[in-house]
C-alpha cells in the first residue's frame, strides 16, 4: 500500500526507530523521512540503515518548516517538551504512547491543539488479530463482554525513561478500553520498584468498567517471557491477550501470532451451569510483523489527515483519557486503595 509522497519529519529514534523506518519503507514512504536525534549513536543507526546524511540531523531546526507530518519517539518523559511547541502549528502530529509522562502534561497539551490530527501510537489497535476480535466485539459474537485479562512481561531492560504501567501495561489497559467501548470508572493496581530506579519494575492492575466488566493486566521485566522479544534482542516476552463474553472468547498470543476464537456459553442444566462448547476456530495462519502494524498505524493516521477516516487513537480518549487512567493507577498503587475515576 503506497500513499502519496510526504515530507516526514521524526523526532527520536530509540530502539522503535528502526522499526519506524521498516514501517515507512513499507508504505513507499521512506525517501520523504527526516530524522533528529541528539545522540550521536542514534543518528549513526540512521545512516548505517541507509538513510543519507542530509535527512538526519540533531534537531528539529532546519527540518520542521519543511515538515508535512511529524513523528514523536522521543523519550517519555521529553515528550511534553517535545510537543508543545508542535501544538497548534497545523501540522499533523503522531505521539508514540503514552503521550505524556504525566496527566496535568496530558491536559496541557489536548488546551494547545489546534485543528490539527493528533494520533497517539497505540500500536495494537492496528495490529490485524486485535482488529479481528474487535470486530467479533462489536458483531456481539462474543456476547456481553464479562472480562478482559492480559500479561505482558519477560526478561528484559528496564527502561531509563518510564516504568511498565507506562511501557507495557499502557497497550493492553487501551486494548481493553477499546474492547469495552469506554473507560474504567475505577481501578485498583499493585506495583514494585525491586531495581530502586523511581520506576515500576512489575504491575498488577484491575480495571473496574461502566457495565460491571473487569479487566486484569499483569506486566514486569522481572517475569518469564516464554518467547524471545521481536523488537529487542536479547529480550523475552509474553505477550497475551484474552476477551471473555457471555457468547465465547478470543485468546491471542502475539509473540506467535496465533489467535483462538471460542464459541462457548453456559447453559443451566439439571441445576449446574454447564458450558455448551460449539468448537475453536484458528483463522489467522501467518506471522504479523511489527513493521506491518506500525505501517498500518501509519496508513491509519495518513488516511485521518486526509480526512478520509477518523483518527485511530485520538488525543481526549488516548491521550488525556490514559492519562487520567495511569494516573489513578499509580496512586491507588501509592495508597494501596481503590482509586474511582
Amino acid at each position: 500500500m503506497t500513499k502519496p509522497a510526504r515530507n516526514i519529519l521524526q523526532i527520536g529514534f530509540g530502539n522503535f526507530g528502526p522499526t519506524h523506518l521498516a514501517a515507512w519503507r513499507s508504505l513507499g514512504l521512506a525517501d520523504g523521512l527526516h530524522v533528529v536525534d541528539p545522540s550521536d549513536q542514534a543518528r549513526q543507526r540512521c545512516r548505517d540503515l541507509g538513510l543519507p546524511e542530509d535527512r538526519v540531523g540533531a534537531s528539529p531546526e532546519g527540518f520542521l518548516d519543511r515538515a508535512d507530518l511529524v513523528v514523536v519517539l522521543a523519550p517519555t518523559d521529553r515528550h511534553f517538551e517535545v510537543c508543545q511547541p508542535l501544538m497548534g502549528s497545523g501540522k499533523p502530529l503522531f505521539i508514540e504512547k503514552p503521550m505524556t509522562a504525566t496527566l496535568e502534561e496530558a491536559e496541557g497539551l489536548a488546551d494547545l491543539r489546534g485543528d490539527q490530527t493528533v494520533q497517539v501510537g497505540f500500536y495494537f489497535r492496528a495490529h490485524p488479530l486485535a482488529q479481528r476480535v474487535k470486530a467479533e466485539v462489536d458483531s456481539g459474537v462474543l456476547g456481553d463482554l464479562r472480562y478482559i485479562s492480559a500479561r505482558f512481561h519477560g526478561f528484559k531492560r528496564a527502561r531509563g525513561d518510564s516504568g511498565v504501567v507506562g511501557n507495557d501495561a499502557v497497550h493492553f489497559i487501551d486494548q481493553a478500553n477499546w474492547m469495552m467501548g469506554a473507560l474504567p470508572k475505577a481501578v485498583d493496581a499493585v506495583t514494585r520498584d525491586h531495581f530502586g530506579r523511581g520506576y515500576d519494575d512489575l504491575a498488577l492492575i484491575r480495571l473496574f468498567y461502566p457495565s460491571g466488566a473487569l479487566a486484569h493486566i499483569e506486566v514486569g521485566c522481572i517475569q518469564p517471557g516464554r518467547w524471545n522479544d521481536n523488537i529487542v534482542p536479547g529480550s523475552t516476552q509474553t505477550k497475551e491477550f484474552v476477551v471473555a463474553g457471555s457468547e465465547g472468547a478470543a485468546e491471542i498470543d502475539y509473540q506467535t501470532s496465533e489467535l483462538r476464537l471460542h464459541r462457548v456459553h453456559h447453559e443451566l442444566v439439571d441445576g449446574l451451569w454447564r458450558p455448551n462448547n460449539r468448537g475453536v476456530e484458528m483463522p489467522h495462519g501467518a506471522i504479523v510483523e511489527p513493521h506491518d502494524v506500525v505501517a498500518g498505524e501509519f496508513a491509519a493516521f495518513l488516511d485521518a489527515v486526509d480526512g478520509k477516516a477518523p483518527v485511530l487513537a485520538g488525543i481526549e480518549e488516548c491521550g488525556v483519557g490514559m492519562a487520567r487512567v495511569l494516573d489513578a493507577v499509580h496512586r491507588s498503587a501509592a495508597s494501596e486503595q481503590r482509586v474511582a475515576l
